[in-house]
């Protein structure tokens, strides 16, 4: 995949959250809790998952099971709280404000991660320049905000 087509998907992927935030906003407020509308949008991402998931034929390996680190684990807690914070969040910061934030905090800890090449990523050191971006993503967040 060329970098331009990478570029966009990127771009394409995260359209798609504030979209997805406003859906499991609108199941919150349809069943009453954020955890009950967190909790359908990843029953239906875990049944369409699984049906895709069908049609690979590949098997779980306990192999690899085994070998996998217990906080490997951790991802599909960590989108949970997510989630379940963005449908808590949104409503009352507006979805703007709420995403820019959002961004702000993955672009601080990706730095930090690609810094020190946590998790297995390959070392990526931190510039002026990049810490400059973060600083006008942080002026950006405050010219969102609004009020």
């Amino acid at each position: 995949m060329n970098k331009t087509l990478l570029i966009l998907t990127a771009m394409v992927l995260g359209a798609i959250l504030p979209i997805q935030a406003s859906l499991n906003g609108k199941l919150m407020r349809a069943f009453g809790h954020p955890v009950i509308g967190a909790g359908i949008s990843f029953l239906t991402g875990t049944i369409i998952l699984m049906a895709y998931a069908s049609t690979l034929h590949k098997h779980i390996s306990m192999a690899a099971v085994r070998q996998t680190a217990w906080y490997d684990w951790i991802g599909g807690l960590m989108g949970v709280v997510y989630v379940t914070g963005s449908i808590m969040i949104i409503p009352r910061l507006g979805a703007g404000f709420a995403f820019a934030l959002m961004v702000g905090g993955q672009l601080m800890m990706s730095l930090v991660m690609d810094h020190y090449g946590m998790l297995g990523l390959s070392v990526n050191q931190v510039s002026w320049t990049k810490i400059a971006g973060v600083g006008l993503l942080v002026a950006g967040v405050w010219l969102i905000r609004g009020k």
